[in-house]
């Protein structure tokens, strides 16, 4: 039998190269995963693992002042960031200007309910929210930087309306 509590060690030590994390928790610095914040870092200092890492998050966590997903702001560490809000994250947005890591940007409301239709194993959201603006493909498909290459939306026809598809 699995144990019901195991360290924050052990949490960084399951945490695979090239893995996805979805953070989530309340905006602002509240109700966030601290524990993860703090080991996951602090094993890749220590062992250089985990590395490129996707980091995908719906709403505006942090604290502005480097607290939430900043601690991930360490080259190597972090590969892509997938997010619905980066007001709080001032290092990760300095690694994205700087082309360090690729980054996209979908609304927030379209990442909580991609979070919802990924847990339920769908192959992805149909939504109009995001036409015609730079989450649109024929826009920037919410790409943040020139080395944000992938196809993380696309415009799909369903009889006779444009509809966004997110994955």
């Amino acid at each position: 039998m699995a144990p019901l509590f195991i360290s924050a060690d052990e949490v960084a030590e399951r945490i695979k190269d090239g893995c996805t994390l979805w953070l989530e928790g309340g905006s602002g610095g509240l109700s966030e995963p601290d524990t993860l914040y703090e080991c996951v870092p602090k094993r890749f200092r220590k062992m250089g693992h985990p590395r490129d890492i996707t980091l995908v998050h719906s709403n505006g966590l942090g604290d502005g002042q480097g607290k939430g997903p900043d601690v991930f702001a360490i080259e190597g560490l972090v590969k892509c960031s997938i997010g619905g809000h980066y007001g709080f994250s001032p290092a990760l947005v300095k690694m994205i200007n700087a082309n360090k890591i690729e980054a996209y940007n979908l609304p927030q409301g379209v990442m909580a309910q991609l979070m919802r239709d990924t847990a339920a194993k769908r192959p992805g959201l149909i939504t109009s929210v995001g036409l015609e603006t730079f989450v649109d493909p024929r826009i920037t498909g919410g790409a943040l930087n020139a080395i944000s290459k992938r196809k993380l939306v696309e415009v799909m026809n369903i009889e006779g309306k444009e509809y966004l598809f997110c994955q």
